[in-house]
């Protein structure tokens, strides 16, 4: 939790921490009392019987700071939590009920948005006098709005999600659910926005009290003293910036736990997020061990040569992509499978060069006919994506833009890398929505991704891969969230395209039954390396490795009797950031012996040419198969 929260937060916090146990005991710490005159020479600086200076009545500036804190937090606290409790129900209320009720409520929230807050507190304070309850109450009904709408916003993203939907289901009543339900999800971004909300109490209740609109006199708060000091600022400046600085001090910390607060009940940090560094690159590509699969690599169209992505984390080096080989060749299909966090989608994005911009560290090289992709800059990069390299990702869902017309889409690469007309780049767009097996593509160009089935929706993002002609066509599992008829037909359109094209493609994917049919190369992935590559007859028929073993075990057949469990690998996938010493599969491996724990095996040759595999003890692998069905259906 301390990596996770950071440096930063744990300071914010001990100053805030410091500065309300000091407004807390004021009357116990042993200070002159804040009104009391002549406690030290008038105007005098900073000293050790008076830190922080005296005023120009002699009263001593620490005490009227500490004491001055207490009306500060006070009103900080006290604002948040009375427009909290006001504007906390009306916006979950909105948020769930919705319709009528929702609008009639945000209705009223806007009017009150739009009334100018200084004339209120102007009217409150004319009408009811300067006190600190009024100030507390002008400062919190202004909150009001604010809460409204953020609890309204928090309670809409949930009350649709599936969890709310079972417990109406099983008969819940509206007010269990709001309480059970909705409340505990919304208070934890409601706790982040707290403490944003007192650090603007605290400027606003400062503000007015510059005004004269707070507490009065004898009575300190941090405005007020700002708005003293004025008087003698020339002469004794601290009298000033003493209390300015505990104020922008304050505010700044409020701000920096409330920013942290939101940062991780937003993304759900783990403690894997890269570091904020720029990319570096680690290590040079071994010179003497060609392990790029094949003879010599020669005359490849897609060279991959021990490709390296790592992730600076405060938990340590993640080695997503570790020393990943492999060449490809027009006409045929890769296919890179493994379980879920092997590193297959992110070797996807380190050939695109597709990684984020801040604590990455890159090694190896990516040759695309004998071009190193790797040291193009960004600029020349541009024009290899979408032209040389095309890319279909996971759900086609996100991958479109909801708020842009699928022509609109379609037509932005011909516009942009093959400079064609309005008019020409509608054109070549009907005849790839046709040619991917769209219905009606002129009207299906103008209609949104949200307008489209799922199916429909992944034939677009292929027509728009293919739409510059790529030499290379990366699917990282085309086919995730589609029904099984679906998959089928977006499968044997890739297959198609590539046919017809003459394109090289990657395929990544779960379903080694997939993989069995389609493609014409594996490479099984393990914690980031390949612990398996080869030709998919020999890969499949003569398994080598354990783990590919495991994953073939794991693949249902209809030849099962009714009710037989399924085959599971037992273990987890191993931590990135900590991986195990030796074979990272030895702990969940039935075969591991001593040597697997201490000693990571090479990739080996195996009898088959360009089969190799990671295994200390092959011979001991099972003969495990997997009916392979071609492309005919036979």
């Amino acid at each position: 939790m301390p990596r996770r929260l950071g440096r930063g937060f744990w300071i914010s916090a001990a100053w805030i921490a410091l500065v309300l146990a000091a407004a807390l005991a004021a009357d116990l710490l042993p200070l002159p009392r804040y009104d009391a005159t002549l406690a030290g020479p008038p105007q005098a600086g900073p000293s050790p019987a008076h830190p922080f200076g005296t005023d120009g009545l002699g009263r001593d500036m620490l005490s009227r700071v500490v004491h001055g804190a207490r009306v500060s937090l006070g009103v900080g606290v006290g604002a948040v939590l009375l427009g909290l409790l006001v504007g906390a129900p009306l916006g979950i209320v909105a948020g769930y009920r919705g319709r009528a009720t929702d609008a009639v409520i945000m209705a009223v929230n806007d009017i009150a948005l739009a009334f100018p807050a200084l004339v209120f507190a102007l009217a409150v304070v004319a009408f009811a006098g300067a006190s600190l309850t009024n100030v507390l109450i002008v400062l919190g009904v202004l909150g009001v709005p604010a809460w409204t709408r953020l609890i309204r916003g928090a309670t809409l993203s949930f009350a649709g999600r599936e969890f709310v939907l079972a417990a109406r289901a099983l008969g819940a009543r509206d007010r269990r659910i709001l309480l059970r339900e909705i409340t505990p999800n919304v208070a934890v971004p409601a706790a982040s926005y707290a403490f944003i909300g007192m650090a603007v109490a605290v400027v606003a209740e400062g503000s007015l009290a510059f005004l004269g609109l707070s507490v009065q006199a004898p009575t300190p708060t941090w405005g007020g003293l700002i708005n003293e000091g004025r008087a003698v600022m020339d002469g004794a400046p601290h009298v000033v910036l003493a209390p300015s600085l505990v104020m922008f001090l304050t505010v700044l910390s409020f701000n920096v736990v409330g920013d942290r607060l939101r940062a991780l009940t937003d993304v759900r940090q783990s403690g894997l997020e890269p570091a904020r560094r720029g990319t570096a690159v680690i290590g040079d590509p071994p010179a003497a061990e060609d392990l790029s699969g094949g003879t010599d690599g020669e005359g490849a169209l897609l060279r991959v040569r021990d490709l390296r992505t790592h992730f600076v984390t405060g938990r340590g080096v993640v080695r997503a992509v570790d020393g990943v080989s492999f060449t490809l060749e027009r006409g045929r299909t890769l296919a890179v499978v493994g379980e879920s966090g092997s590193g297959k989608t992110m070797l996807i994005r380190s050939v695109l060069g597709l990684l984020p911009g801040a604590g990455v560290l890159r090694g190896g090289q990516v040759r695309l006919e004998g071009r190193d992709l790797t040291t193009l800059s960004p600029k020349e990069l541009r024009g290899v994506l979408g032209t040389r390299l095309g890319a279909v990702f996971q759900d086609p869902m996100t991958a479109l833009n909801p708020v842009r017309t699928v022509g609109t889409q379609v037509m932005e690469p011909l516009r942009v890398h093959l400079g064609l007309s309005r008019r020409r780049a509608r054109a070549a767009a009907v005849e790839l929505l046709a040619s991917v097996g769209i219905p009606e593509p002129a009207r299906a160009l103008r209609r949104y991704p949200h307008q489209l089935s799922g199916g429909m929706r992944q034939r677009v993002t292929i027509a728009m891969a293919l739409s510059c002609g790529p030499d290379v066509l990366f699917a990282d599992e085309p086919t995730t969230a589609l029904d099984v008829t679906v998959q089928d037909q977006v499968l044997r359109l890739i297959h198609r395209q590539r046919e017809e094209r003459d394109m090289a493609m990657v395929l990544v994917s779960h379903d080694l039954a997939v993989v069995a049919r389609w493609a014409d190369e594996v490479v099984v992935m393990y914690a980031g390396r390949v612990v398996e590559r080869g030709p998919v007859e020999a890969l499949f028929e003569r398994t080598r490795m354990p783990y590919t073993e495991a994953l073939l075990r794991a693949v249902p057949r209809l030849t099962d009797p009714a009710h037989h469990p399924l085959h599971l690998i037992p273990g987890r996938p191993p931590d990135l950031a900590a991986l195990p010493p030796g074979c990272a599969f030895h702990p969940r491996c039935p075969y591991a012996r001593e040597r697997c724990a201490a000693e990571a095996p090479p990739l080996a040759e195996a009898e088959t040419p360009g089969h190799m595999y990671a295994c200390w003890y092959p011979e001991q692998v099972g003969n495990t198969r997997i009916e392979r069905v071609d492309t005919r259906g036979r």
